[in-house]
């Protein structure tokens, strides 16, 4: 005999309405009543995943896909057009960050599992040896509500701020070359995840996720960022072994925009271009330094301008070894972390007029991260069986 029978006597049956992906409907079930605390239990509602709700997993699942994709509206309309089913845009709103906020309490269990092992704990899996393995992040403004944003400096004109600065991560692997002998991303290896947290908290995401990747079985780690130090701050901390590269084409940007301030001519601005690109790309920083300084500065402005990207490239002169990079067939740019900030945060959270509380916006970036990462279904399933 059960535990629930032992001590629960079944009173009656209750009936209750639901909505699942066949319509609306009524479910009958069993009601059971503790002799002694005279607390109640409906065990088929947990069986058929309807505690507390009246929508079933079908439901939640498809809505929490679909408010992953587009804004609360258009996936309430979406499940009426394509389901026949009546989900209130408030409803989908619910159900969304529920599961985001499921999902994202699954990723602080690995973290701390991963921290309270002292960064030993291995995936449940054995993972094969990885040749080369990525890790990129980065920052993105998210829009937020005024409450959210109550004594926090930013970029406006009044020194307020309309965002907070979400962080993202993606992690991918390399196991070869193409044709051309450049590197290509293992088909379906990226996979997501970032947050509204301090630096040190997402540290300890970043290591997680990368634990679970296997970045232990892993014979080259790379990191891609930008000249940000608190990037290269956590990348020192976590990962000491790692190959940094500042990315190509931010340090290319770094180049021309100070080219733009020292020189007026478009031929010579083109003539220097060409000059100091090919310095950058062979990674003889120390002549592309000295360039900086021969054109000579004729106001405070520029030579303020000379100076701090001379420090910049100084001080990123091994992240910026891209000949030697190229030669071990290595990625030299942050692209997919770049995309990944437009399609993870841009394309869902930035729509326009929209404005997230904290538990909202990380709830939909945990979410979306997940749909993105092509473990969603996964992901929801391990949640519903516990």
């Amino acid at each position: 005999m059960s535990k629930l029978r032992r001590n629960h006597e079944k009173k009656d049956k209750r009936t209750k309405q639901i909505t699942s992906l066949l319509g609306d409907g009524r479910v009958t079930r069993n009601y059971y009543e503790c002799e002694k605390c005279h607390s109640h239990a409906i065990p088929k509602d947990k069986i058929l995943g309807i505690e507390n709700t009246s929508f079933t997993p079908g439901v939640v699942y498809a809505t929490s896909k679909l408010a992953g994709c587009d804004s609360f509206k258009s996936s309430s309309e979406g499940l009426k057009e394509l389901c026949g089913i009546d989900v209130t845009s408030k409803e989908t709103e619910r159900i969304a960050e529920t599961t985001g906020d499921k999902l994202e309490a699954v990723n602080r269990q690995k973290i701390e599992q991963v921290f309270s092992n002292a960064k030993t704990a291995e995936p449940e899996a054995p993972i094969p040896t990885i040749p080369i393995m990525y890790l990129e992040f980065d920052g993105t403004g998210v829009p937020m509500t005024k409450r959210e944003l109550q004594g926090r400096q930013g970029k406006q004109e009044d020194g307020t701020s309309r965002t907070r600065e979400a962080t993202l991560g993606c992690i991918f692997t390399q196991t070869g070359t193409d044709e051309n002998n450049n590197p290509m991303r293992d088909s379906n290896s990226t996979t997501y995840f970032g947050a509204i947290e301090t630096a040190a908290e997402f540290g300890m995401r970043l290591y997680s996720e990368a634990t679970y990747r296997g970045v232990h079985n892993a014979e080259k780690v790379v990191i891609i960022g930008d000249g940000a130090k608190w990037i290269w701050n956590l990348a020192a901390e976590h990962f000491p072994n790692a190959i940094e590269i500042i990315d190509l084409y931010h340090a290319k940007e770094h180049v021309y925009n100070l080219i733009k301030q020292l020189v007026s001519d478009d031929k010579l601005r083109y003539h220097y271009k060409k000059k100091w690109f090919a310095l950058l790309e062979k990674g003889d920083i120390n002549s592309l330094v000295a360039e900086f300084s021969s054109l000579g500065a004729t106001t405070k402005e520029q030579q303020d301008s000379i100076d701090r990207e001379t420090g910049y490239f100084t001080e990123n002169v091994t992240r910026m070894q891209y000949a030697s990079f190229k030669n071990q067939h290595l990625f030299v740019g942050s692209g997919v972390i770049e995309a990944g900030c437009k399609n993870v945060i841009g394309k869902r959270l930035k729509q326009s007029g929209m404005r997230w509380s904290l538990r909202g916006a990380n709830a939909m970036i945990a979410l979306r991260c997940s749909i993105l990462s092509g473990n969603f279904g996964q992901a929801l399933d391990e949640k519903r069986s516990a």
